[in-house]
């Protein structure tokens, strides 16, 4: 390491040691820089600081100060929120929050966790190329969310909100370069169409990066590369005191390459498992130990021109697999990689009645589609490549009338809402040794989808100066439908509809303008839906599968989630220091799993005599506790320092009997205790810590005396992950550390930054999944789905860049 890496590694070291676990900063003194985040996650504009909920807040100057580009940048600074970059697909494709050890292995938009909002619209796809520059501030919201915000926020809700339009024409551009070729522009511009009536705003934004690892397997190629175009832009109309229009819309594309996946722990590793059975059948085997990082020998993918060529002609064997989509494979990157583009419009009406009711009317529409090529077994070796195409398309309806009585004692709101989602997808696997496709051969694409409509409300009653109780409450259906799974049986099995009461309590205590105190009871639920492999079996086939998967069938039902939570909300020393603090526990009940079943191949044509059946089933209840805490201080009118920590243990406490747990009952047999297994792919602990130093230059040095300079530090800590419920395999705890100095002035600001200071190169994801490389093979050419394999996703190495950024 060069010295001038150590002295920006010691003044890091030496700057946050001071930091405390705090969050939230803003413009101005030390006073002003606490308790003025006003946020909207309860559908109302209040301080985040009087606001009984656990929820951090991010303004659009805490993500220009610490460089945070995207999503996954914005879950490091947020205590019980946890975003890998990759799981089982190419990079960018399948990004899914989790909250709070809540975590469903499964690719199905339909099936997440946590939803993220555009302006409080629903966007199902594409959620990496949100453009944080023409973002005010960023709210994510801890725990149930499902009473307000309706389907797919059982375990959380991250809601972005745009900038509105300037009182000023007003002009933002921003340039980036950095090592490895990555280089970043954009230009914001703001203001007043026709006076104070009409403002609107226009942003555009372009980004793109080289892979940080060469392609052992392809010389010239690097993994990781991506590349991202966005244009967005907004008006709002405001004809008179009391209406409001609002219409924002934007288009996103994003070019990626291979992504940087590496396999480590496959069958040359395998130290547990291969237990014999009753009936005499063995066990997975898999390896059990610390994840290590894989070495550059073993890092690449078998995307040369021919392989790629090989596939592709194989693919289109059978071309009708992708005519729904706007894209072809002349749109991806060389030798495969992701080609993803979308489009999102929302509407926004709200109107004040003379008796101070308003009426809020929301309308949205998101499109988003991709295609991607990878080398599913993401080593060197042509084995087993993938590619795959996705179009997803969403609107949604929201009517909300609001007011208060009791002379304002009482505020009042009772809306419904409409989701509809449709999902079109295709697919397969090919075998690039034996030349052929499996497991999902291409043929008519599979359409999916669900219609979701709720009605709610809420009445939050003000009892004394101190004291109030909430309550939130919502019933919900979902109409879930997968065309394909109806063909061939004697009965329809979709559509099914599943529904919901989902309530919320909130009481708080407000001893003193300075202390909040409260405490909240809520209810998520995750729909149900179809196992459309399991639907194609005859019964011989299910009675078979259902000896090493018993329970499993053609649909599977509901899981549902109850929290309980007290929070405390903190401003002291004159208002210098602020933090927010949470402790929850949580029953997880009905819990969905993702699983595979193999069975004898009935069909003398099929090339593999055993067949593969993915399925998704209910199991386990699990017993999540944790903390979160989240603050700032600023003991100074220089210094500030923030920081945010979480502790959560997620285990398993119940089973059914005799039900199979996915990887767990794969390693160690039907028959084993599943009782005490933690949360795999979520860190026990996270934190984050940073500081800013700013103070100004000397008087006249620019000309003028109101230039400063500054100094900052980010510290990002993830703890242990387990790579499955198995617990066998588990991902070193890492750091990463950012450090930035620059000057500002007036309007401009110039930056140099490094990222990822001492080069932490432990991978950022781990993915338990069948090892399909060549190791495995045996005489017949015939992969082994008995043998486990992690996919890790790298980290990018150490970087040192420049930014700039100017107004006008």
């Amino acid at each position: 390491m060069s010295k001038s890496y150590l002295m920006f590694g010691a003044a890091a070291v030496a700057i946050t040691a001071y930091s405390s676990p705090a969050f939230a900063q803003e413009d101005g003194d030390a006073e002003a820089r606490l308790n003025t985040i006003t946020i909207t996650a309860r559908k109302q504009e209040e301080s985040l600081q009087d606001t009984p909920i656990a929820i951090t807040a991010l303004g659009a100057e805490q993500i220009s100060d610490a460089g945070l580009d995207n999503i996954i940048d914005v879950a490091k600074a947020a205590p019980g929120l946890f975003i890998e970059s990759y799981n089982d697909r190419n990079a960018r494709v399948a990004t899914s929050p989790r909250f709070r050890g809540i975590v469903v292995d499964n690719d199905n938009p339909l099936l997440r966790t946590a939803a993220v909002f555009m302006d409080g619209v629903y966007v199902v796809g594409g959620i990496q190329s949100l453009n944080l520059q023409d973002v005010e501030r960023v709210e994510i919201i801890k725990g149930p969310q499902s009473a307000l915000f309706g389907r797919n926020t059982f375990a959380g809700a991250i809601n972005y909100i745009s900038k509105a339009p300037t009182d000023e024409w007003q002009l933002d551009v921003s340039a980036l370069a950095a090592e490895r070729s990555e280089y970043a522009v954009g230009a914001s511009l703001s203001g007043p169409i026709a006076g104070d009536k009409l403002g609107g705003r226009l942003s555009v934004a372009y980004d793109e990066k080289e892979g940080h690892y060469d392609n052992v397997a392809n010389p010239g190629q690097t993994l990781g590369d991506e590349s991202n175009f966005t244009i967005s832009g907004g008006l709002e109309f405001r004809p008179n005191d009391r209406l409001t229009f609002k219409y924002n819309a934007g288009y996103y594309r994003s070019e990626d390459g291979i992504a940087a996946v590496s396999r480590v722990g496959g069958f040359t590793e395998h130290n547990f498992g291969g237990f014999t059975l009753p009936d005499g059948s063995t066990t997975e085997t898999a390896f059990q130990g610390t994840i290590r990082t894989p070495d550059a020998s073993e890092i690449g993918a078998s995307t040369s021109d021919e392989q790629y060529q090989r596939t592709l002609d194989a693919a289109f064997g059978d071309p009708r697999g992708f005519t729904f989509l706007g894209l072809d494979f002349n749109d991806l990157p060389d030798n495969g990689g992701l080609v993803q583009e979308g489009t999102r419009l929302s509407a926004d009406l709200s109107y004040e009645f003379s008796n101070d009711i308003t009426l809020d009317l929301l309308a949205g529409f998101n499109e988003n589609e991709y295609l991607f090529y990878a080398d599913f077994d993401s080593t060197p070796g042509f084995g087993f490549n993938t590619t795959g195409a996705e179009k997803l398309e969403d609107y949604s309806l929201e009517a909300r009338l609001s007011g208060s009585a009791l002379d304002d004692r009482l505020d009042w709101s009772f809306g419904a809402n409409l989701v509809d989602i449709e999902r079109i997808t295709t697919g397969g696997f090919y075998d690039g040794v034996l030349n052929f496709w499996f497991a999902g051969a291409f043929g008519p694409p599979t359409v999916t989808g669900a219609e979701t409509v709720g009605v709610f409300g809420t009445l939050d009653y003000q009892i004394n100066d101190q004291w109030s109780v909430r309550f939130e409450g919502r019933y919900q259906e979902d109409e879930i439908a997968d065309d394909s799974v109806n063909a061939g049986l004697p009965a329809d099995i979709s559509p099914a509809t599943f529904d919901k009461f989902l309530p919320r309590v909130v009481v708080d205590y407000k001893p003193n303008e300075n202390t909040l105190l409260y405490a909240n009871y809520s209810v998520g639920n995750l729909p149900g839906g179809f196992n459309p492999e399991v639907a194609e079996l005859d019964s011989t086939q299910l009675a078979e599968l259902a000896l090493d998967n018993p329970g499993v069938g053609t649909t599977f039902d509901e899981e549902q989630l109850e929290n309980y939570e007290i929070g405390w909300k903190q401003s002291l020393l004159d208002n210098s220091l602020a933090f927010n603090l949470a402790g929850f526990y949580m029953k997880r009940s009905d819990q969905i799993f993702s699983g595979f079943g193999f069975i004898a191949e009935t069909d003398p044509n099929a090339p593999n005599p055993v067949r593969t059946v993915a399925f998704t089933g209910n199991g386990a209840t699990t017993d999540i506790f944790g903390i979160e805490l989240d603050g700032t201080w600023v003991p100074t009118d220089e210094l500030t320092l923030t920081g945010s920590l979480s502790w959560i243990d997620a285990s398993i406490q119940s089973f059914p009997e005799g039900a199979g747990a996915g990887d767990f009952s794969d390693v160690f047999g039907p028959d084993a205790d599943f009782v005490g297994q933690q949360a795999e792919r979520f860190p026990e602990w996270a934190g984050s810590f940073s500081a800013q130093y700013e103070n100004d230059l000397p008087e006249g040095m620019f000309g003028t005396n109101d230039a400063s300079w500054y100094v900052r530090s980010d510290v990002f800590y993830t703890g242990e992950i387990f790579d499955s419920n198995t617990n066998l395999a588990v991902l070193p705890d890492a750091t990463d550390v950012n450090l930035r100095a620059g000057i500002r002035k007036d309007t401009a600001r110039i930056e140099l930054f490094v990222t990822n200071l001492f080069d932490e190169d432990t991978p950022r994801s781990a993915n338990n999944i069948a090892d399909t490389s060549l190791d495995v093979r045996f005489g017949s050419g015939l992969f082994d789905f008995s043998r486990e394999s992690i996919h890790v996703g790298l980290r990018d190495k150490r970087q040192v860049g420049i930014r700039i950024e100017k107004s006008f």
